[in-house]
């Protein structure tokens, strides 16, 4: 099985899981870079098709077509998650070629992570 890779849409098993995280086999977005990769680990950002509109700050909807995508859905950047290579199940289902939606994941998840706003200390205010 090749790797994963950035941008691509891959099916990942997520359980067990604790709280409110999402669980079981699922497709999901590769958000980390192919070098990473090899610490046996990916940085996934999971993807729902139960709705296909956004309902919470993090939510990028993916519509039909997109990626591989048979019905439309929602990238939940606030679900982003580093696994090991082990839960990955299939690969190469579709890759998010969009700019406009890479540029909405890469800001939804620079606000989730909070990059986007100075931090007491760093110099900036």
């Amino acid at each position: 099985m090749t790797g994963p890779f950035r941008w691509g849409v891959i099916i990942v098993d997520l359980d067990p899981v604790e709280g409110h995280e999402l669980a079981g086999e699922r497709r999901a977005l590769v958000v980390s870079y192919e070098p990473f990769h090899r610490s046996s680990r990916t940085t996934v950002c999971p993807i729902t098709s139960a709705r296909s509109e956004a309902r919470y700050p993090g939510d990028v909807p993916i519509p039909i077509g997109e990626a591989g995508q048979t019905r439309d859905g929602v990238i939940i950047t606030s679900q982003v998650r580093t696994i090991s290579l082990r839960r990955v199940r299939s690969v190469s289902l579709g890759t998010l070629a969009d700019p406009a939606l890479r540029r909405a994941v890469r800001s939804a998840l620079a606000h989730h992570l909070g990059l986007d706003i100075p931090a007491i200390g760093d110099g900036a205010r």
